[in-house]
């Protein structure tokens, strides 16, 4: 996998800011923006979703996946998934002045293991000047972007 945004359908999106421009014609306003990862053998795999909601009509998203090498820690992949996840939502907004709420895949209830990871996560998010959620309202990043990094969006032959 490369560092190319795609469509959900695995065309590429040649213009990401020309496509988050139009976007921002039709939403309501917000992007919405989440990194999660899986790993798979020697690799971990990464996906940042964006999405933004179209009000009345559902939504769009785009997604972009990066491989490492495999990252045996919890904390380790969860401060690499909001790094990631900061970092594009920075450059987003220095090219678009966007409204950019970044979704953090960590939850505060201690019953799960991200608990111990969450404030820090959304500090990195928070101190970056975005708005951040954290499970269970983090959507894109527990779901849109799980969906994608589970291939679940492929589609067999």
């Amino acid at each position: 996998m490369d560092n190319t945004w795609r469509g959900l359908s695995g065309s590429p999106v040649p213009d990401l800011i020309g496509t988050l421009r139009e976007w921002q014609r039709t939403s309501s306003g917000q992007l919405h923006l989440g990194t999660d990862s899986k790993n798979r053998g020697t690799r971990t795999h990464f996906v940042t979703a964006l999405a933004v909601l179209s009000n009345g009509r559902g939504g769009q998203v785009i997604y972009r996946s990066i491989v490492t090498p495999r990252m045996h820690s919890l904390a380790q992949r969860l401060i690499h998934e909001a790094s990631l996840s900061v970092e594009v939502a920075t450059e987003l907004y220095q090219a678009l002045d966007l409204d950019i709420v970044i979704h953090i895949d960590a939850n505060e209830d201690l019953r799960h293991r991200s608990a111990k990871y969450a404030r820090s996560l959304a500090g990195m998010g928070l101190g970056s000047g975005f708005e951040v959620r954290l499970k269970p309202d983090a959507w894109c990043a527990s779901h849109v972007a799980d969906h994608v990094v589970k291939e679940k969006h492929v589609r067999a032959a």
